[in-house]
């Protein structure tokens, strides 16, 4: 997010976040809506900084 330093990993087909850390898997994920929402942002791909593909921090 722009205004934060969090990494998380958000899938382009279905908006479907993970946090830093978590397993890339259905049984651990979080929407991209209430995920941003949460920090009292829309939920607009425009509110996330890209990083490279396969890129770790």
């Amino acid at each position: 997010m722009r205004e934060r330093a969090d990494v998380i990993k958000v899938c382009e087909e279905c908006d479907t976040v993970w946090l830093e850390g978590q397993t890339v898997s259905p049984a651990a994920y979080t929407d991209l809506d209430p995920y941003l929402s949460g920090f009292g942002k829309e939920p607009l791909w425009s509110n996330l900084v890209p990083l490279e593909r396969g890129a770790q921090r």
